[in-house]
């Protein structure tokens, strides 16, 4: 007989089988293959929702457009005025030469990225935790909302957990048969990370220090995947100077400095895929799930055993996940820098791993429930996020093709709201953004807040009053509570609402990207 205790220290459930009292057949495999069938309708619902969003670029992902569609040697200029690393506009640049650049398209890449990270985060759960653990998180990261919200989006954060989980795949393959493939997949993967986003290197840090840790207690592995990470973060010194231009110059003025409580709401948020009440609830409850599924000790069919410390097995996964947000946590709130949901990117994978764990070592049928309720949680989430638009810019764009004459001045203000316009825009005449009057396909985030203060908004309103004439319009896409702005809008539209009539053309609906459109007519 096989002995009931896993690989991990989990004790196994020994199962006997069931039978039909009727029949007295067994019906143990129809009841097997109904779970298998239920999983693989709710895998294949998951995969399609990354597909399926119908809204209109908002203004990060229009911004990655733009500045992807670059040429090569333009990008290190242009990433010095907006914060990012190149990496991820480097292989959409390369995505759009290859398929075009509309939005089902340059947003199908981040769909793709997803559904690796689904099978890469399955993959090293199998090595970590066991093939039932593997399956349970096969069916959590495919029915994320998280994953299947930057699966749909143009954005880097997809990348980022695909690359993570391929990263923590190879780490856990080195662990056990070191080869030569196995430690070049960490190292690329790790140099992959560091160039997709800047919050990954709070996640190489940590998963650095713990694979150090277990080297200084005598696990030789752990020292190939420490030298493989730091080879691979090592990388970063080619984009060294652009990052402390970056870092001196841009940041995040767009948001307030991060406090510790808000990283950790804002992460649970981030894990149910929103900030409404269904979303929190399934943030809520995977994190539950995940805290569960780091210190369970023991499960037999009637008993869950929980320990004050982690789990042996669970142990370096979860100090990977506190050591990222701590570490980023602490060097946002010293320095001054923001925490957005999104950059939970980082921690994702390994927390619905640790999810997955907790419902793979419930007794059963308890497991088989808890997995299906935040599978189909995660779905219902997902399934009204992609019916959502995100942004107004589609909407302002039609009107103003419409409305506007050759030789109408269009105003942005603020800027911010110019990229996602622009992308719909056929109108040919003068457009300025406030501040400066750039570009409206880009945000120049360099010394952002002290431009702001520096521009007058009477004298901008004076400038595309004169610029427009006593013949033509001025329009106006104006929207409130942006960080810097406070007053300076509403003082422009007032100044041109005192040379000429003020008609309001689209009003802001409750939309992620709200925007007002206004008419300022030559007065008669």
């Amino acid at each position: 007989m096989a002995s009931p205790v896993g690989p991990t220290g989990i004790v196994r459930r020994v199962t006997t089988g069931s039978h039909d009292s009727a029949t007295g057949r067994d019906t143990t495999p129809l009841r097997r293959w109904v779970v298998i069938g239920g999983a693989l309708v709710l895998v294949v619902a998951g995969a399609v929702l990354r597909f399926v969003a119908s809204s209109p670029l908002w203004l990060d992902e229009a911004l990655s457009v733009n500045i992807a569609e670059l040429a090569v040697s333009d990008l290190p200029g242009a990433l010095r005025h907006d914060g990012h690393p190149a990496l991820y506009y480097l292989v959409l640049g390369g995505w759009i030469d290859l398929f075009g650049d509309t939005d089902g398209v340059v947003r199908a890449l981040s769909g793709v990225a997803s559904l690796v990270a689904v099978a890469a985060l399955a993959a090293a759960a199998r090595l970590r935790f066991g093939r039932r653990v593997a399956a349970h998180t096969l069916v959590l990261a495919a029915t994320s909302p998280f994953l299947i919200r930057y699966g749909a989006e143009a954005r880097m954060y997809a990348a980022v957990v695909a690359v993570a989980a391929l990263a923590w795949w190879a780490a856990e393959h080195e662990l056990r048969h070191p080869a030569p493939w196995s430690w070049v997949t960490l190292a690329g993967a790790t140099a992959a990370a560091v160039h997709l986003h800047y919050w990954t290197a709070w996640l190489v840090a940590s998963a650095l220090v713990v694979a150090l840790v277990a080297a200084r207690r005598g696990h030789r592995a752990a020292r190939r995947v420490a030298g493989a990470v730091a080879v691979g973060a090592a990388s970063f010194v080619v984009w060294l100077p652009v990052f402390v231009d970056q870092l001196l110059h841009t940041g995040t003025p767009w948001a307030e400095r991060a406090r510790p409580a808000e990283v950790v709401v804002e992460t649970i948020e981030a894990l149910g895929g929103g900030m409404r009440f269904e979303p929190l609830t399934v943030g809520l409850l995977v994190a539950g799930a995940a805290l569960v599924g780091a210190s369970v000790v023991e499960a037999t069919r009637r008993r869950l055993v929980l320990a004050p410390a982690l789990a042996p097995a669970a142990r370096p996964v979860a100090a990977v996940v506190v050591g990222t947000l701590v570490m980023g946590g602490t060097a946002a709130l010293v320095t001054g820098g923001a925490f957005e949901a999104r950059y939970a990117a980082v921690v994702v994978g390994p927390v619905l791993v640790l999810a997955a764990r907790a419902t793979a070592t419930l007794p059963r049928p308890a497991g088989i429930v808890a997995v299906a309720v935040l599978a189909v949680g995660g779905l219902i989430v997902s399934a009204d996020e992609a019916r959502r638009d995100r942004t107004q810019g589609a909407e302002v764009a039609a009107a103003l093709d419409a409305g506007a004459d050759a030789g109408d001045v269009v105003v942005f203000c603020p800027d911010q709201l110019g990229p996602a316009v622009a992308r719909r825009l056929d109108h040919t005449g003068p457009v300025l953004t406030y501040p400066d009057g750039t570009d409206p396909r880009f945000v120049d985030w360099y010394d952002y807040p002290d431009r702001i203060a520096r521009a007058d908004p009477v004298a901008f309103a004076g400038r595309a009053d004169a610029l427009a004439g006593p013949d033509k319009r001025v329009w106006v896409v104006f929207a409130p509570g942006y960080r810097g702005f406070e007053g300076r809008c509403e003082s422009l539209i007032a100044t041109l609402g005192a040379a000429r009539t003020e008609r309001p053309v689209v009003a802001p609906r409750e939309v992620f990207e709200p925007m007002a459109l206004f008419a300022f007519d030559p007065v008669p």
